[in-house]
């Protein structure tokens, strides 16, 4: 009784805090992935929020709606910078997947992301598949309440501010998702190059041989015992990045 009073009596402090958690819980990877049901989240927002509420230091109900509103729109920016910087590592083999499933052949092989909500290629989709399997087995999910946590630590109700580096950190780590997902293709593209190559001049040596048939059934093959061979380095690297994620978005959290 004497906790709710206590909500109610610093009813804006909760707010700040409810907000922030909700903006966090939506857009992280597994939390905010459309296979949890509303409930659910709504329930693990409440429970959060309400674990974190007696650690914040009180801050006053703004006076008009103007700062009603500032202070909102705050929290929602903390809670998405946090949310969507975890979302980088995820994207960048997303992106390897789709850029090799349409080298190899599997373009038109769409499924549904429900992470996304996307239609993506097959490949992708593996990807996107093995980068949530690593990123559990880390605890990355524990990670993502660990820097909600810290946020509140850093940056108060009322404490965030928009700043040329953090602007820059952003867009670091977004031009990160295409680097690192070209270096995570890049074994797969290149055997494939020499695979084209190969029945290119195959092509002009044969001439009564239907290559163009031929090379998709060679192209997926190959393409998916490369994958097979690779599967080590990929799950290395995909370590190393979510662990210099972290690193990243907790520097992040430091000049806001």
């Amino acid at each position: 009784m004497e906790y709710i009073e206590h909500i109610l009596a610093n009813s804006s402090t909760f707010l700040f805090v409810f907000v922030r958690t909700t903006s966090i819980v939506l857009l992280a990877p597994v939390f905010g992935t459309s296979t949890i049901p509303l409930r659910v989240k709504l329930g693990l927002i409440v429970l959060l929020s309400g674990v974190l509420f007696p650690l914040i230091a009180p801050v006053p109900m703004p006076q008009d709606l103007l700062g009603l509103t500032l202070g909102i729109g705050a929290e929602v920016s903390i809670g998405a910078v946090i949310g969507l910087s975890t979302r980088f590592v995820f994207a960048s083999f997303e992106f390897a997947g789709q850029v090799v499933g349409f080298q190899m052949g599997l373009g038109m092989a769409n499924v549904y992301d429900p992470i996304n909500s996307a239609q993506i290629t097959v490949l992708g989709k593996l990807m996107s598949i093995i980068s949530m399997l690593v990123f559990l087995s880390i605890n990355g999910h524990i990670m993502v309440i660990a820097a909600l946590k810290k946020s509140f630590t850093v940056i108060p109700p009322y404490g965030f501010h928009l700043s040329g580096t953090l602007m820059e950190q952003i867009l670091d780590m977004s031009k990160g998702v295409f680097i690192t997902g070209a270096k995570i293709a890049a074994p797969v593209m290149g055997t494939l190059l020499l695979v084209n190559i190969g029945l290119g001049v195959g092509a002009r040596a044969v001439p009564a041989l239907n290559m163009f048939v031929i090379g998709f059934a060679i192209a997926i093959i190959i393409g998916f015992m490369v994958i097979g061979l690779s599967i080590g380095f990929y799950q290395s690297a995909m370590v190393h990045d979510f662990q210099n994620m972290w690193w990243k978005i907790f520097k992040m959290l430091e000049v806001m």
